[in-house]
C-alpha cells in the first residue's frame, strides 16, 4: 500500500495493479484449500488497496442536487 501512495502518475496505477494481481492469486489459493480465516483477511486487505487508490487518485467531484 505504501507503493500506491508513493507512486505518481502511471507508477501508482502500475502498483494497485501489481497488489491486485498477489492478493487475488493468494485469494484464489486460499478458496481453493478452505481457510476461512485467510480469505476474510485477503477480502478486506483488497478492499483496503483499492480505498487507498480511490482516496488518493480518483477525486470525485461534488454533484449539485
Amino acid at each position: 500500500m505504501s507503493a500506491i501512495y508513493d507512486a505518481r502518475g502511471t507508477d501508482a496505477r502500475a502498483a494497485l495493479e501489481d497488489a491486485r494481481y498477489f492478493l487475488e492469486r493468494a485469494l484464489g489459493i486460499a478458496r481453493m484449500r478452505g481457510f476461512q480465516d485467510d480469505i476474510e483477511r485477503l477480502t478486506k486487505q483488497l478492499a483496503r488497496v483499492d480505498a487507498a487508490y480511490e482516496t488518493r487518485f480518483k477525486k470525485t467531484r461534488p454533484t449539485a442536487p
